[in-house]
């Protein structure tokens, strides 16, 4: 999140937006027909064309995000571009993990997280975005949860456990605006994961990230309900 923050703004005009609505997606039957590996480029012409659904009024998370993951797995690993990013790493930021933008637009972004052992991200929320996570190396240990609408005694948010997994190479995972959107990554050994996020951070999405502090024991004993200290740093 600290390297998100840095990232600069991408506005996009009304006339920007009608524009990419127009040109419309590219239908799941095409990416079902081609599953073969794709480098680079072509990654990002298929997430361009597919991306276009979330400017629709009954945009399907849950079916967007499905074919991202499956086209994630399809990127080649030892495209030009993938290893120029692997050569080019630096650990930079003590105990919190490397995050390097590798594309940008105002569709949808990717973006390369290099952990070293023991770096996590703490507990922290995407506001109203998608995203996939592809984990190329190492092995990465997540917790998802779901924010709930009901908040505690003392006016704290109250987090519901949704998933607990680990992601090893090859594994992906997936939140929606309102499914799993609040997690947390630890690495238990070197770990490098891509990315995708639909729609990009943009100024008001980075403003209004969140990050979260559960308690260590059930709220009012309800399994898997957590009562939450909400901050917009690390807590």
């Amino acid at each position: 999140m600290t390297s998100i923050t840095r990232r600069k703004a991408i506005a996009m005009s009304g006339k920007a937006l009608l524009a990419l609505a127009a040109s419309g997606p590219l239908t799941r039957a095409v990416l079902a027909e081609d599953s073969e590996s794709v480098g680079w480029e072509r990654f990002l012409e298929l997430c361009h064309e597919i991306s276009v659904s979330q400017f629709a009024s009954d945009w399907n998370q849950e079916t967007y995000t499905a074919d991202v993951q499956k086209l994630v797995t399809r990127l080649r690993l030892d495209d030009r571009k993938i290893i120029e990013y692997v050569d080019r790493y630096k650990n930079l930021n003590l105990d919190f993990p490397e995050i390097r933008t590798m594309h940008y637009e105002g569709r949808f972004m990717v973006a390369m997280l290099d952990f070293e052992v023991g770096e996590e991200i703490p507990l922290h929320d995407h506001p109203d975005m998608t995203g996939v996570l592809y984990c190329i190396k190492g092995r990465t240990e997540v917790q998802h949860y779901d924010k709930l609408s009901a908040v505690s005694s003392s006016g704290s948010p109250l987090l519901r456990l949704e998933r607990d997994l680990v992601l090893t190479a090859g594994a992906t995972a997936a939140l929606t605006a309102d499914r799993g959107n609040i997690h947390a990554l630890k690495a238990t050994e070197y770990t490098r994961v891509i990315d995708v996020f639909t729609p990009p951070y943009d100024r008001d999405r980075v403003e209004r990230a969140r990050y979260y502090r559960i308690d260590s024991s059930p709220y009012l004993e309800r399994r898997g309900v957590f009562e939450a200290e909400e901050s917009i740093e690390p807590v």
